[in-house]
């Protein structure tokens, strides 16, 4: 069990609400007005003053929804960020055959139909998505939970390569990337109305078994599958990450 320490006083918490109303009411005259009390506890927590953008080591704005600092000071970092994790991924993988190429299918599925650009309600930040469910998400993400958009980037610039239950090597590419929490996501629709062809069932379970197991193996990102628009889910995620004491 997380416990959350006054750094004045004694106190204990095993949630971080009771200590931020414990702040507020006991130690508000310490506290910076500038600030809330999430990041004054952040930066107390983890010996910082401010966060850094991991492209131009300018500042970066607090994110108050996941309690951290934002990765990118700016959509140019944030893009620059992808066409250096791109050249990355092609010096690793290199490129293999135009339709197995990762770039060429993101290409593609921008490309349907029911792919698009989302403005964010700032009307001047975009993101990409590749369906009608990714697209509610960034709205919920928008108009709900006030996202910061340069927090999100979509489809996410990683690439997970696997083997299929042929032995021929397929790729993976989750839907969004949340830098400041180092989460892929995955959008889902659910089986409300599923092709009910067999082979077609067979071959598309098989598949997604394959890709869970390809993100359950990896260590380097967290990874969270939203079903159905169902986000309650990704709300508890949120509490659980801003109860991690992790930077």
């Amino acid at each position: 069990m997380a416990v959350f320490n006054c750094p004045f006083c004694h106190k204990r918490y095993t949630e971080k609400q009771g200590l931020y109303s414990h702040l507020e009411s006991k130690h508000n005259n310490a506290i910076p007005e500038e600030i809330s009390i999430s990041q004054f506890y952040f930066n107390i927590k983890n010996k910082k003053e401010f966060g850094s953008c991991v492209i131009c080591k300018n500042k970066t704005n607090w994110n108050e929804v996941v309690e951290r600092y934002e990765r990118f000071c700016s959509k140019k970092c944030q893009n620059k960020y992808k066409e250096d994790f791109q050249k990355r991924m092609i010096d690793k993988y290199g490129r293999i055959h135009l339709l197995n190429d990762p770039e060429q299918q993101k290409k593609m599925l921008e490309n349907r139909k029911i792919s698009g650009v989302y403005t964010w309600s700032d009307e001047k930040t975009t993101t990409k998505y590749t369906g009608s469910y990714e697209k509610d998400f960034l709205v919920f993400l928008d108009i709900v939970m006030r996202f910061n958009p340069t927090d999100i980037i979509g489809p996410a610039p990683q690439v997970f390569y696997y083997k299929d239950i042929d032995g021929k090597e397929r790729f993976y590419i989750p839907d969004f990337f949340i830098p400041s929490i180092s989460t892929l996501i995955e959008i889902k629709e659910g089986q409300d109305n599923p092709n009910n062809h067999p082979k077609i069932q067979e071959v598309d379970k098989a598949k997604e078994i394959l890709k869970d197991e390809v993100m359950k193996n990896q260590k380097d990102y967290n990874y969270l599958k939203i079903v159905n628009k169902d986000y309650s889910i990704f709300l508890k995620y949120l509490i659980t990450i801003k109860n991690n004491s992790i930077k």
